[in-house]
C-alpha cells in the first residue's frame, strides 16, 4: 500500500494519504495517540488527502474520478466540504485545503468560476451560535461539484504537496 504523510502538529498528530487495499484508490488519514482513522472522502469521490491539522481540526483534498476536487474540513468524526460553508461573496469554488492555524483559518487554492484562473484563498471562520453550529453538523450537501477545465488540471498538478493527486513534489 502507498501511504504518505503531508502533515504533523504539535501535539504529534499525523495526517497524509493511505491507499487502500489494492491501491485503487486513497483516503485521508489522520494518525494520533498510536491509532490512524480512515476519515473517508466527501461523498462521490474516490481519493482524499490531509494537507493540515490544527487542535483536533483537520483540512485537506477529495478528489473525484475525474480528478474534480474540492477541499474539506473534518472536525468531531465528521468531513464537511468547505464549498458549503462559506458565505457568498467572490465567485470562487475552493479546490483544496492547505493548512489551518489555531484559529481555524484555512489558507488553500481556489478556482474563479467566471474565468478558471487558480488563485489563493484564506477562510476565516465566523463562529456560529448552538443552533447554527448544530445544523452545520447534519448538512450534508452532495451538489457542491464543479468540473475542471483541463488547464486548471495542469495547473494543480504543479503545485507542491499534492503527492498521489498531482506530479508536484512533496515538501516538508
Amino acid at each position: 500500500m502507498n501511504n504518505v504523510a503531508f502533515t504533523i502538529d504539535n501535539l504529534g498528530h499525523v495526517g497524509g494519504t493511505s491507499g487502500l487495499p489494492g491501491d485503487t484508490a486513497h483516503h485521508a488519514f489522520l494518525w494520533k495517540n498510536g491509532a490512524m482513522t480512515d476519515l473517508g472522502t466527501l461523498p462521490g469521490d474516490v481519493d482524499s488527502g490531509v494537507l493540515g491539522i490544527s487542535k483536533g481540526r483537520v483540512v485537506g483534498i477529495s478528489v473525484d474520478a475525474s480528478e474534480n476536487s474540492r477541499a474539506f474540513l473534518w472536525e468531531n468524526g465528521v468531513i464537511f466540504d468547505l464549498n458549503t460553508l462559506i458565505s457568498t461573496g467572490p465567485p470562487l469554488f475552493l479546490l483544496q485545503a492547505s493548512a489551518i492555524n489555531a484559529r481555524g483559518e484555512i489558507v488553500g487554492f481556489a478556482v474563479q468560476t467566471t474565468t478558471g484562473d487558480i488563485h489563493a484563498f484564506l477562510a476565516i471562520p465566523i463562529y456560529p451560535s448552538k443552533d447554527v453550529a448544530a445544523e452545520l453538523a447534519n448538512r450534508v450537501d452532495t451538489s457542491s461539484k464543479m468540473v475542471l477545465s483541463e488547464n486548471a488540471r495542469r495547473l494543480l498538478r504543479q503545485l507542491p504537496r499534492l503527492g498521489r493527486f498531482g506530479s508536484g513534489s512533496i515538501t516538508p
